[in-house]
């Protein structure tokens, strides 16, 4: 189908990413929840592990970094917050993210 330069089209794309989302405080046990994401078949390309740095309050308080650890795992939600609380995660979320990138209601 041939279009004009200026012409707008507008293309639908069903796609839905579900990101499995936990903090950790220890980098051991976020390592670990990862090697145990890898050993249930997750791959690495699913998996990310990034350090948030410390801080202060507004007190001045320190408040120490943390680990966050993000699992694309649609269809697979359930076993990566499973896997991911075993290795003592102090938070997970599970959140799905749509092809407009609008993320929907936490589940």
């Amino acid at each position: 189908m041939d279009t004009k330069p200026d012409e707008v089209q507008e293309v639908q794309v069903p796609s839905e990413h579900v990101a499995v989302v936990a903090m950790f405080a220890d980098r051991d046990e976020a390592e670990n929840a990862v090697d145990a994401l890898v050993e249930r078949g997750f791959t690495d390309d699913q998996i990310s592990l990034v350090a948030r740095g410390a801080g202060t309050d507004d007190t001045g308080a320190f408040v120490p970094g943390g680990l966050m650890v993000t699992v694309n795992a649609k269809n697979r939600e359930a076993e990566a917050e499973r896997t991911l609380r075993e290795r003592n995660a102090r938070e997970v979320t599970t959140n799905r993210i749509g092809a407009t990138g609008k993320v929907g209601k936490e589940t």
